[in-house]
């Protein structure tokens, strides 16, 4: 039996019900944020994106708000230079188990495997679970 691992992370924007609203295949060596670029287009302006401490880059953090009006809240560490209130982080940790739910909601609906011949066919399946979660969202809510 031959085993094969395409190395392929989901960049994924939910909703703060945990629909999911956006997605960006990248490799699986590509920082999480430096795909914030491809994500952050479709946002309108003054829209707020939270992530986890991966995002955490001030440069970016500045670059969107100030040219984009996309606010980036990225969990921060403890030894962070932007520390953030108590309210604020129990805020940013709330709308990031949106995020952490729906992808465990996507798994759920995995198949012990998933046979693909190619990376093309393993991503269009990968797209198909993250549309059918959303389709369940919607219409279950």
């Amino acid at each position: 039996m031959r085993s094969y691992f395409y190395g392929i992370k989901v960049q994924l924007v939910t909703t703060g019900e945990g629909i999911p609203i956006a997605f960006h295949f990248t490799v699986g060596k590509t920082a999480d944020v430096k795909a914030l670029d491809k994500i952050t287009e479709i946002f309108p302006p003054e829209a707020k994106l939270y992530g986890d401490s991966a995002y955490t880059d001030y440069q970016i953090e500045d670059y969107l708000l100030e040219n984009k009006c996309v606010e980036l809240k990225t969990q921060r560490k403890k030894n962070s230079k932007r520390p953030d209130s108590e309210k604020q982080s129990r805020q940013k940790l709330k709308m990031r188990k949106c995020v952490e739910v729906a992808i465990s909601d996507i798994k759920k609906m995995f198949p012990r495997t998933i046979h693909s011949v190619t990376l093309k066919g393993f991503l269009i399946k990968i797209t198909m679970y993250i549309f059918g979660l959303q389709l369940f969202k919607i219409i279950n809510n």
